[in-house]
This record gives C-alpha cells, sequence and structure tokens, in this order.
C-alpha cells in the first residue's frame, strides 16, 4: 500500500463545535517502554493537525516519561508554533479527563500516548478509545509483553463507553533483518490450541521502519523542506510510511 501525503492545510481554523460523540480518539499505548509510542503518537497527531487541518488534543498519560508534554516546549526553541493542546494526565482518571474535552465540542481528534507499565491509565483510555495502536518492536522481549497488553485491552474494552474499542499491532522500529519476519509469523501464528490464548494478533500489514526521520523527530515539526535553522528536520515525505498506517487506522 502506498500514499502520498498532501499539501499540508495548517493549523485548524474553524471554531464549529463537534458533537461529543463525532469527536474520534485514538490511543497509541503499550504496557512497555521504549516501544516508539510517544513518537508514533505525536506524529500522528501532527499529521491530522497540520496536513489535515484537524482539531486536536493530546493527552500525555505516560507516568514514567513527559516526553510528550515536552516536546512542544522543545518546538518553540525551534520557532515552531504548536499546532494544538497538550495536557498531561497520567492518572487511572483519564477517562473523566477525556469526556471533560469531549464535551467542549472544540475538537476533531483526541489523540492519548498512554503505557509503559501504567496500567491503570492504560484501562482508563481504552475505555473511552475508538482505535487503540500498540506499537511492538520486532524483538523477543517485546514479542514476550505482546500478551499482557492484548488482556489489560481486552478486560478494559468490556467497559468501552464510545461504541467499542478495536485493536490494531504495528510492528515499528523495523531493521533490515529476519527479526521483522520472525516476530510477524509468530504474532500471526498464535494457536489457542496450544497456548491457550486468544489466537493470531490483530496485526498491520505496514510496519514502521527505523527511518531516520523517527529518530530525530523529538521536538520538531515536519516541514516541506528542511529549515535553514533546523537542517535536521524531518520532512513529511520522509514520514510517508506512516500515512498508511494511518489510513487503515481510519
Amino acid at each position: 500500500m502506498t500514499a502520498s501525503i498532501p499539501e499540508p492545510s495548517g493549523p485548524p481554523q474553524s471554531e464549529a463545535l463537534t458533537r461529543p460523540e463525532e469527536i474520534r480518539i485514538f490511543a497509541v499505548g503499550a504496557l512497555k517502554g521504549g516501544t516508539g509510542k510517544t513518537r508514533l503518537a505525536m506524529l500522528i497527531a501532527l499529521i491530522l493537525a497540520v496536513v489535515f487541518g484537524k482539531r486536536i488534543v493530546y493527552f500525555d498519560a505516560d507516568s514514567a516519561s513527559q516526553t510528550s508534554s515536552k516536546w512542544p516546549g522543545k518546538a518553540m526553541q525551534r520557532k515552531f508554533l504548536w499546532p494544538f493542546e497538550v495536557i498531561r494526565h497520567p492518572f487511572e482518571t483519564l477517562d473523566d479527563e477525556i469526556d471533560k474535552v469531549r464535551a467542549r465540542g472544540n475538537v476533531d481528534y483526541i489523540i492519548i500516548d498512554v503505557g509503559g507499565g501504567n496500567v491503570a491509565a492504560f484501562l482508563a483510555a481504552v475505555r473511552r478509545t475508538h482505535k487503540l495502536i500498540v506499537p511492538l518492536c520486532p524483538d523477543e522481549g517485546d514479542l514476550e509483553q505482546a500478551p499482557q497488553t492484548r488482556e489489560a485491552a481486552y478486560m478494559a474494552a468490556a467497559r468501552n463507553t464510545v461504541g467499542g474499542c478495536v485493536m490494531y499491532y504495528v510492528l515499528s522500529r523495523c531493521e533490515n533483518s529476519r527479526d521483522k519476519t520472525d516476530a510477524r509469523e509468530q504474532l500471526l501464528n498464535e494457536d489457542p490450541k496450544v497456548n491457550g490464548k486468544d489466537g493470531a494478533y490483530p496485526l498491520l500489514d505496514t510496519d514502521i521502519p527505523a527511518l531516520v526521520a523517527y529518530k530525530r523527530a523529538y521536538g520538531r515539526i515536519p516541514q516541506l523542506k528542511s529549515l535553514a535553522h533546523d537542517p535536521d528536520c524531518p520532512r513529511w515525505k520522509d514520514l510517508v510510511g506512516f500515512l498508511p498506517m494511518l489510513l487503515e487506522t481510519e
């Protein structure tokens, strides 16, 4: 699947209110750190806000790190005007805070960065999420963690109040090695008759490669061209690999 990123439309200008049931909520989370969930969540939010002109509220619900919350400040130091609101709330009342934002009506999408061992916040996010995206590095440590995230998501999804939650796993930080192939085979060939589990994982066809642009994205807003004052800034075209994954989860 291939796609091209359209010309950015700029920060959203609309002041029209959106009904709570029309607001879409994506969570990017895993009960393990180091999977790339924060960068993936932030880049999804940036694509929606800057390229597609959507009004975004972003929740930093990772208690082990404040990377998402610090990203706008780093961007401002680099003279980037931040295009959406970031709220830090890594607590078990996250679902209540999401409800407050939905009631405001001045938002199109809510993006949540959650996990990293914070089970209570993860469960609260899934209770309010339409789409849960679980990044997973194709190595043994992350693969051993996969069942815990899936079981927690199933438990929380039973109490989902926004019409149901659909979960996707996506292999992240993939290098050119056998690891990605082996991980994909393992996740798709889970046999419930053998391990007593739930069978194959809901794994996206799209993989996220270990892009240079991905690694250098922190504190930056991608541009059409690299800026003179920030030559390492990733460009939208460098991130084209994220767009198929985003469109599949729509």
